[in-house]
């Protein structure tokens, strides 16, 4: 994730989630430069917005990087030390420090377990390029616009829009403004009984919210065509 992207997507959570992870109510912690820090805290959000249980050990690996990240930040800021300052000639931080770690990442993991990530995940927009990993690692297949067929699993990309195939009778699509004609930027399109409906929307919600569902085997494809069509 680029800074641009990185820093609105830490700006769309929730105040009360930022200072939570922040620590102590520092709110510019997100302006540090330890970028594999944000990419592991990213990362997490999502596996537990859209992971299944295969991605489990990785969630878990992830969980304990981002609580380890944000604990050394607040150590580092609470103590005005770098973190080899706090530690012995091994490596291993000295008792004074290894309790204050201790109570940060005890923080740190209770945070990051308990949010909602689901629920923020799909109140936010995802940059496309983050989309379109995310849907290559469901299996995702991308095609040209030429070669474009409806056939399920692909994707392609035109205008700067992003054009989804989840089945024959299903699909997302995320188009820029100047090309929504008013009918909003984000689409789900539906057939039903061989008639076509096509639910068009500004509300981010309700995009994604229906497009993780659908990715997590949580909604049919069923589901998902009869609240389009009754929503029409």
């Amino acid at each position: 994730m680029d800074t641009e992207n990185r820093n609105k997507w830490w700006y769309s959570l929730p105040e009360s989630i930022r200072l939570k992870l922040s620590g102590h109510g520092i709110t510019d912690i997100w302006q540090e430069p330890d970028t594999s820090l944000w990419a592991a805290l990213y990362r997490y959000a999502l596996l537990r917005a859209v992971g299944t249980e295969k991605n489990k050990d990785e969630e878990r690996s992830l969980l304990n990087e981002a609580a380890c990240g944000l604990s050394d930040l607040v150590l580092v800021r609470n103590n005005g030390m770098a973190l080899e300052d706090m530690c012995n000639e091994d490596g291993e931080f000295l008792e004074e420090y290894q309790e204050q770690f201790d109570r940060l990442y005890d923080h740190y993991e209770e945070t990051l377990v308990k949010t909602d990530w689901a629920t923020i995940i799909s109140h936010t927009e995802m940059p496309a390029s983050e989309l379109v990993r995310l849907l290559e690692k469901f299996g995702y297949k991308r095609v040209n616009i030429d070669m474009d067929r409806g056939v399920p699993k692909n994707y392609y990309i035109y205008r700067g829009g992003l054009h989804i195939n989840a089945t024959e009778n299903l699909s997302f699509h995320i188009m820029p403004q100047k090309d929504s004609l008013g009918l909003g930027r984000f689409a789900v399109c539906a057939v039903k009984n061989g008639a076509g409906s096509q639910l068009g929307t500004d509300h981010v919600p309700f995009f994604f919210q229906r497009l993780f569902a659908f990715l997590k085997g949580e909604k049919s494809e069923k589901e998902i065509i009869d609240e389009v069509c009754d929503e029409k």
